[in-house]
């Protein structure tokens, strides 16, 4: 495992640095908060480059009381694993309270707000679980230990249903993990390991979901929108609705060094020459690419033209410099049936559907992290947050979701892959493993569903070579770096954390601060871990 914290060289930072950003996710928003924070570098002189109308990425919502509250989801946080991003909001401050920190207000509302799950699984026939047995056998275990063990090298490039046989994907602890982390049988091996020597400490409690944390409202407005302010604070320019499309480098072969970036705003093809103490930090690849809305009565679009630029973008710059670490994209872009995912939102004026949820699972809304409907075709989990969702939802607004990991296979009760159906259709499917009927007919008048489709939400789980993703810092890169869940820094894919962690790298080595990045945390040499582990897992 490379050090991450080994490859700092000479700096090339002056008082007149300019830092050009691309993709304003937690990525960039993060490593233009570094480069102000750590590296000094004048708000002014850093300029953010988004396709978008909005900062966020993966971590996008909006919504008024007047129109309709949407997010894209909200991702998984724990106190031990997330070293960056608590780092990152460290000095924040809150929306709500400018006199705490975002990661202050964090904890303060997580020792308020306790998990109480009393479902997590709900089987064929609405027969709840609340999985007092993970159903684990001695042969699994001795394959989980294997496998925790066993060089990257030796496994990558392979799905997890080569390692584990049909049975273990019958398990209460596979339909617990696999929705827990959206990762499926035919995702990769390495991404699975990394997982559970990531997690495992918090294996006995993955049924409650103790050993997470969520933001007080969802992860935009409690990050996203207090991260951006704090940097148009401090001058950072941000260039909306503007599209990236090339580089251009320097000759020199034993180098990688930029010196133009090409981009479109407004219609218009605009150049920049980047000079030798300009640095170019670019989000390559984008889980949320090309993704498309549905209604109650219209079906998502599948786009697969890879529109936004961010895919085109990297297999651009992989064309200038082919035999560099520069990845391969098409490891990535090329299996839309295994890589997307579907998305629906639900807002409603009648509180019908939660009340029914909570009387029904016991969870009250915010308790438990998600409910699994393990017969369900689609794989679907549904969430119900805890309300307010979002800053300015009113008490009669309520606010639910639920997600596909299959969405390309039909429902139980919809003769309709998730892909085919629209936000009625896929409301009713749910409503049925639910065994809410009776009551379908009010839910779907007083509801308002918005489908999403994302065709490539999944792909950075796709079996994969390591070379298929570049390092953050690749080898000879005098002034570029790249960021997001397509480059490779050691750390879980999916995760807020390693679009945080891959920013702090790329700050820290190439603007040369004498700063350390914490290594990826893992409790796998610690004896209480494994202590933890064994008796629920047989139990």
């Amino acid at each position: 495992m490379k050090d991450v914290n080994s490859k700092k060289k000479a700096s090339k930072v002056t008082g007149d640095t300019n830092l050009y950003i691309v993709g304003g996710g937690m990525a960039g928003l993060s490593a233009a908060i570094f480069a102000v924070r750590d590296a000094h570098i004048p708000g002014k002189n850093i300029h953010i480059f988004e396709v978008h109308k909005s900062t966020g990425g993966s971590l996008y919502g909006e919504g008024t009381p007047d129109t309709f509250y949407f997010t894209r989801g909200d991702w998984k946080v724990g106190i031990p694993t997330h070293h960056c991003m608590f780092d990152v909001l460290s000095e924040i401050p809150s929306a709500d309270d400018p006199n705490k920190s975002v990661t202050q207000e964090i904890f303060e509302y997580n020792k308020i707000h306790k998990k109480n799950t009393r479902t997590r699984l709900i089987h064929a026939n609405q027969k709840r679980d609340n999985c007092e047995h993970l159903e684990l056998k001695l042969k699994h275990l001795v394959k989980f230990v294997e496998l925790l063990f066993i060089p990257e090298s030796k496994i990558e490039n392979r799905r997890i249903d080569s390692w584990f046989d049909a049975s273990f994907f019958k398990t209460n602890f596979w339909q617990i993990f696999c929705t827990m982390f959206a990762i499926e049988y035919w995702n990769d091996l390495v991404e699975m390991k990394r997982y559970m020597r990531r997690f495992m400490h918090g294996f006995h409690n993955m049924v409650s979901g103790l050993e997470e944390v969520v933001t007080p409202y969802n992860n935009y407005d409690s990050m996203t929108v207090p991260m951006t302010k704090w940097l148009k604070e401090q001058g950072v320019k941000f260039e909306m609705g503007c599209k990236v499309t090339d580089l251009d480098f320097k000759p020199a072969q034993n180098e990688l060094t930029v010196e133009r970036l090409y981009y479109s705003s407004n219609g218009e093809n605009k150049k920049i020459n980047i000079r030798d103490c300009d640095f170019v930090f670019v989000t390559n690849g984008s889980m949320i690419a090309d993704s498309r809305r549905g209604t109650m009565t219209e079906v998502p679009a599948l786009e697969k033209g890879k529109l936004d630029g961010s895919w085109t973008l990297w297999e651009n710059i992989v064309k200038k410099r082919p035999g560099s670490d520069l990845g391969d994209p098409s490891s990535f872009t090329s299996r839309i049936k295994e890589s997307a995912w579907m998305l629906i939102i639900v807002n409603s004026n009648d509180p019908l559907f939660v009340n029914l949820y909570e009387r029904f699972t016991g969870n009250k809304p915010g308790q438990t992290n998600m409910v699994t409907l393990t017969n369900s075709n689609w794989n679907s989990s549904v969430l119900v947050p805890n309300h307010p969702h979002f800053r300015t939802q009113p008490k009669n607004v309520y606010f639910w979701g639920a997600n596909g990991l299959r969405p390309f296979e039909k429902g139980n009760f919809v003769n309709k892959t998730m892909a085919e159906c629209n936000g009625e259709e896929i409301i009713t499917e749910l409503c049925h493993h639910f065994g809410f009927t009776k009551e379908l007919p009010q839910i779907l008048k007083s509801s308002k569903c918005i489908p999403q489709m994302m065709p490539y939400e999944m792909a950075h789980f796709l079996p994969r070579k390591r070379s298929d993703r570049p390092p953050v810092v690749p080898e000879g890169s005098t002034n570029l770096a790249f960021m997001g869940q397509f480059v490779e820094s050691e750390e879980c894919v999916m995760l807020i954390e390693s679009s945080i962690r891959c920013a702090k790298i790329a700050v820290y080595s190439l603007l040369n601060v004498d700063k350390k990045v914490p290594p990826v945390y893992t409790a796998i040499y610690n004896p209480i871990t494994w202590l933890k582990l064994i008796r629920p897992a047989f139990s």
